[in-house]
Protein backbone atom coordinates (compact mmCIF):
# COMPACT_ATOMS: atom_id res chain seq x y z
CA UNK A 1 0.00 0.00 0.00
CA UNK A 2 1.53 3.30 -1.15
CA UNK A 3 -0.35 5.51 1.31
CA UNK A 4 -0.58 3.38 4.44
CA UNK A 5 -1.72 5.43 7.47
CA UNK A 6 -1.56 8.74 5.57
CA UNK A 7 -4.33 11.26 6.28
CA UNK A 8 -6.02 12.60 3.15
CA UNK A 9 -8.59 15.38 2.78
CA UNK A 10 -10.63 15.30 -0.43
CA UNK A 11 -12.86 18.30 -1.15
CA UNK A 12 -16.02 17.58 -3.10
CA UNK A 13 -15.56 13.94 -2.22
CA UNK A 14 -19.16 12.76 -2.13
CA UNK A 15 -19.82 12.28 -5.86
CA UNK A 16 -18.23 11.89 -9.27
CA UNK A 17 -14.45 12.14 -9.57
CA UNK A 18 -14.06 13.12 -5.91
CA UNK A 19 -15.83 10.00 -4.70
CA UNK A 20 -13.62 7.76 -6.83
CA UNK A 21 -10.47 9.55 -5.66
CA UNK A 22 -11.49 9.17 -2.01
CA UNK A 23 -12.04 5.43 -2.47
CA UNK A 24 -8.84 5.08 -4.49
CA UNK A 25 -6.75 6.71 -1.77
CA UNK A 26 -8.39 4.49 0.86
CA UNK A 27 -7.56 1.36 -1.15
CA UNK A 28 -3.91 2.43 -0.98
CA UNK A 29 -4.11 2.62 2.82
CA UNK A 30 -4.99 6.27 3.47
CA UNK A 31 -7.48 7.44 6.08
CA UNK A 32 -9.82 9.82 4.29
CA UNK A 33 -11.79 12.94 5.15
CA UNK A 34 -14.67 13.35 2.70
CA UNK A 35 -15.64 17.00 2.35
CA UNK A 36 -19.03 17.93 0.90
CA UNK A 37 -21.36 20.91 0.80
CA UNK A 38 -24.58 19.03 -0.04
CA UNK A 39 -25.54 15.40 -0.68
CA UNK A 40 -25.08 14.23 2.90
CA UNK A 41 -26.29 10.75 2.00
CA UNK A 42 -23.68 10.36 -0.74
CA UNK A 43 -20.86 11.51 1.54
CA UNK A 44 -21.88 9.11 4.29
CA UNK A 45 -22.06 6.29 1.75
CA UNK A 46 -18.44 6.97 0.69
CA UNK A 47 -17.41 6.85 4.36
CA UNK A 48 -19.26 3.57 4.77
CA UNK A 49 -17.52 2.06 1.72
CA UNK A 50 -14.10 3.12 2.99
CA UNK A 51 -14.76 1.56 6.37
CA UNK A 52 -15.92 -1.62 4.65
CA UNK A 53 -12.48 -2.07 3.11
CA UNK A 54 -10.80 -1.51 6.47
CA UNK A 55 -10.00 2.19 6.31
CA UNK A 56 -10.87 5.06 8.59
CA UNK A 57 -13.01 7.89 7.24
CA UNK A 58 -15.20 10.78 8.28
CA UNK A 59 -17.40 13.20 6.34
CA UNK A 60 -17.28 16.94 7.00
CA UNK A 61 -19.77 19.41 5.58
CA UNK A 62 -18.19 22.73 4.61
CA UNK A 63 -18.48 25.30 1.83
CA UNK A 64 -14.85 25.47 0.74
CA UNK A 65 -15.36 28.89 -0.87
CA UNK A 66 -15.89 30.40 2.61
CA UNK A 67 -12.84 30.91 4.78
CA UNK A 68 -14.51 30.47 8.16
CA UNK A 69 -15.95 27.10 7.12
CA UNK A 70 -12.59 26.01 5.70
CA UNK A 71 -10.81 26.84 8.96
CA UNK A 72 -13.41 24.94 10.97
CA UNK A 73 -13.09 21.95 8.64
CA UNK A 74 -9.31 21.81 9.02
CA UNK A 75 -9.63 22.07 12.79
CA UNK A 76 -12.02 19.10 12.79
CA UNK A 77 -9.57 17.05 10.72
CA UNK A 78 -6.75 17.81 13.17
CA UNK A 79 -8.98 16.98 16.14
CA UNK A 80 -9.78 13.61 14.58
CA UNK A 81 -6.50 12.59 12.93
CA UNK A 82 -3.86 14.99 14.37
CA UNK A 83 -2.28 15.67 10.94
CA UNK A 84 -2.94 16.09 7.20
CA UNK A 85 -0.55 14.45 4.74
CA UNK A 86 -2.51 14.77 1.50
CA UNK A 87 -4.91 17.41 0.21
CA UNK A 88 -6.90 16.86 -2.96
CA UNK A 89 -8.65 20.04 -4.07
CA UNK A 90 -11.37 18.45 -6.15
CA UNK A 91 -14.46 20.58 -5.44
CA UNK A 92 -15.61 22.37 -8.56
CA UNK A 93 -18.50 23.26 -10.83
CA UNK A 94 -18.91 23.33 -14.60
CA UNK A 95 -21.16 25.81 -16.32
CA UNK A 96 -22.16 26.57 -19.91
CA UNK A 97 -23.35 30.11 -20.62
CA UNK A 98 -22.94 32.31 -23.68
CA UNK A 99 -20.58 35.26 -23.23
CA UNK A 100 -23.27 37.96 -23.18
CA UNK A 101 -25.43 36.01 -20.71
CA UNK A 102 -22.74 35.81 -18.03
CA UNK A 103 -23.84 37.74 -14.97
CA UNK A 104 -21.63 39.10 -12.21
CA UNK A 105 -23.19 36.63 -9.78
CA UNK A 106 -22.42 33.69 -12.09
CA UNK A 107 -18.85 34.89 -12.59
CA UNK A 108 -18.32 35.19 -8.83
CA UNK A 109 -19.92 31.81 -8.09
CA UNK A 110 -17.76 29.84 -10.53
CA UNK A 111 -14.54 31.65 -9.61
CA UNK A 112 -15.25 31.23 -5.90
CA UNK A 113 -15.81 27.48 -6.15
CA UNK A 114 -13.19 26.63 -8.77
CA UNK A 115 -10.37 29.00 -7.81
CA UNK A 116 -10.88 30.79 -4.51
CA UNK A 117 -11.59 27.51 -2.72
CA UNK A 118 -8.31 26.01 -3.93
CA UNK A 119 -6.44 28.92 -2.38
CA UNK A 120 -8.42 28.95 0.88
CA UNK A 121 -8.17 25.23 1.57
CA UNK A 122 -4.54 25.02 0.46
CA UNK A 123 -3.55 27.95 2.67
CA UNK A 124 -5.23 26.45 5.74
CA UNK A 125 -3.86 22.96 5.14
CA UNK A 126 -0.38 24.18 4.17
CA UNK A 127 -0.04 25.80 7.60
CA UNK A 128 -0.50 22.33 9.08
CA UNK A 129 1.84 20.70 6.58
CA UNK A 130 4.54 23.32 7.19
CA UNK A 131 4.60 22.39 10.88
CA UNK A 132 4.82 18.74 9.86
CA UNK A 133 7.67 19.62 7.46
CA UNK A 134 5.97 18.04 4.47
CA UNK A 135 2.84 17.16 2.56
CA UNK A 136 1.26 16.69 -0.85
CA UNK A 137 -1.29 19.04 -2.41
CA UNK A 138 -3.02 17.87 -5.59
CA UNK A 139 -5.37 20.18 -7.47
CA UNK A 140 -7.95 18.66 -9.79
CA UNK A 141 -8.23 21.34 -12.46
CA UNK A 142 -8.96 20.78 -16.15
CA UNK A 143 -7.52 20.81 -19.65
CA UNK A 144 -9.95 23.72 -20.09
CA UNK A 145 -7.43 25.76 -18.13
CA UNK A 146 -4.91 25.23 -20.94
CA UNK A 147 -7.20 25.23 -23.96
CA UNK A 148 -10.42 27.16 -24.67
CA UNK A 149 -12.56 24.08 -25.11
CA UNK A 150 -16.01 25.60 -25.74
CA UNK A 151 -17.33 29.11 -26.58
CA UNK A 152 -19.85 28.90 -23.74
CA UNK A 153 -17.26 28.11 -21.06
CA UNK A 154 -15.65 31.52 -20.61
CA UNK A 155 -15.99 31.51 -16.84
CA UNK A 156 -15.10 27.84 -16.40
CA UNK A 157 -11.97 28.01 -18.56
CA UNK A 158 -10.84 31.19 -16.81
CA UNK A 159 -11.30 29.64 -13.36
CA UNK A 160 -9.33 26.54 -14.30
CA UNK A 161 -6.54 28.57 -15.90
CA UNK A 162 -6.26 30.43 -12.61
CA UNK A 163 -6.14 27.16 -10.69
CA UNK A 164 -3.36 25.88 -12.94
CA UNK A 165 -1.24 28.99 -12.35
CA UNK A 166 -2.06 28.88 -8.64
CA UNK A 167 -0.64 25.35 -8.63
CA UNK A 168 2.67 26.61 -9.99
CA UNK A 169 2.93 29.61 -7.67
CA UNK A 170 2.03 27.53 -4.62
CA UNK A 171 4.71 25.03 -5.60
CA UNK A 172 7.25 27.84 -5.45
CA UNK A 173 5.91 29.36 -2.25
CA UNK A 174 5.65 26.08 -0.34
CA UNK A 175 8.76 24.26 -1.56
CA UNK A 176 10.83 25.40 1.43
CA UNK A 177 8.39 23.54 3.68
CA UNK A 178 8.82 20.30 1.69
CA UNK A 179 5.27 20.57 0.35
CA UNK A 180 4.75 19.28 -3.18
CA UNK A 181 2.00 20.96 -5.20
CA UNK A 182 0.82 19.51 -8.51
CA UNK A 183 -2.31 19.45 -10.64
CA UNK A 184 -4.18 16.77 -12.52
CA UNK A 185 -5.98 18.11 -15.60
CA UNK A 186 -8.81 15.76 -16.57
CA UNK A 187 -10.36 15.82 -19.99
CA UNK A 188 -14.07 15.08 -20.25
CA UNK A 189 -14.91 12.55 -17.55
CA UNK A 190 -18.39 11.06 -17.79
CA UNK A 191 -20.15 10.93 -14.41
CA UNK A 192 -23.70 10.90 -13.09
CA UNK A 193 -23.35 14.67 -12.71
CA UNK A 194 -22.71 15.51 -16.38
CA UNK A 195 -24.08 12.51 -18.27
CA UNK A 196 -27.32 14.25 -19.25
CA UNK A 197 -25.55 17.36 -20.53
CA UNK A 198 -23.10 15.33 -22.59
CA UNK A 199 -25.96 13.59 -24.36
CA UNK A 200 -27.31 16.83 -25.84
CA UNK A 201 -26.51 18.41 -29.22
CA UNK A 202 -23.90 15.85 -30.19
CA UNK A 203 -21.48 17.04 -27.49
CA UNK A 204 -20.37 13.52 -26.52
CA UNK A 205 -19.75 12.48 -30.12
CA UNK A 206 -17.78 15.67 -30.82
CA UNK A 207 -15.47 15.10 -27.86
CA UNK A 208 -14.88 11.44 -28.70
CA UNK A 209 -14.11 12.31 -32.33
CA UNK A 210 -11.46 14.82 -31.19
CA UNK A 211 -9.89 12.55 -28.58
CA UNK A 212 -7.06 10.38 -29.96
CA UNK A 213 -7.97 7.46 -27.68
CA UNK A 214 -11.57 7.74 -28.98
CA UNK A 215 -13.52 7.61 -25.73
CA UNK A 216 -14.58 9.76 -22.81
CA UNK A 217 -12.82 9.32 -19.52
CA UNK A 218 -14.30 7.64 -16.47
CA UNK A 219 -13.51 8.65 -12.87
CA UNK A 220 -11.09 5.78 -12.23
CA UNK A 221 -8.90 7.05 -15.10
CA UNK A 222 -7.87 9.93 -12.82
CA UNK A 223 -7.11 7.93 -9.68
CA UNK A 224 -3.75 6.44 -10.65
CA UNK A 225 -2.20 9.84 -11.28
CA UNK A 226 -3.58 11.20 -8.01
CA UNK A 227 -2.16 8.24 -6.08
CA UNK A 228 1.23 8.76 -7.71
CA UNK A 229 1.28 12.45 -6.76
CA UNK A 230 0.13 11.62 -3.21
CA UNK A 231 2.83 9.00 -2.68
CA UNK A 232 6.55 9.13 -1.96
CA UNK A 233 7.17 8.17 -5.60
CA UNK A 234 6.51 11.82 -6.53
CA UNK A 235 8.83 13.39 -3.98
CA UNK A 236 10.79 15.19 -6.70
CA UNK A 237 7.76 16.36 -8.69
CA UNK A 238 6.27 19.77 -7.97
CA UNK A 239 4.62 22.56 -9.96
CA UNK A 240 3.61 20.08 -12.65
CA UNK A 241 0.35 20.04 -14.61
CA UNK A 242 -0.51 16.52 -15.80
CA UNK A 243 -3.26 16.15 -18.45
CA UNK A 244 -5.35 12.98 -18.11
CA UNK A 245 -7.46 13.44 -21.22
CA UNK A 246 -6.97 10.68 -23.76
CA UNK A 247 -4.77 13.04 -25.77
CA UNK A 248 -7.41 15.74 -26.34
CA UNK A 249 -5.00 18.68 -26.02
CA UNK A 250 -2.14 17.22 -28.07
Amino acid sequence: MKLKNKIALVTGGSRGIGRTIALGLAKEGANVVVNYVSHDKNANQVVKEIKKIGGKAIAIKADVSKQDEVIQMVEKVIDEFKRIDILVNNAGIGHFKSFFEITEDLWDWVLNVNLKSVFLVSQAVAKVMAKQKGGKIINITSISGEKATHPDQTVYCTSKAGANMLTKTMALALSKYNINVNAVLPGTIETDINREGLSKNGVKQHIIKNTPLRRLGIPKDVVGTVVLLASSESDWITGTLIPVDGGFII
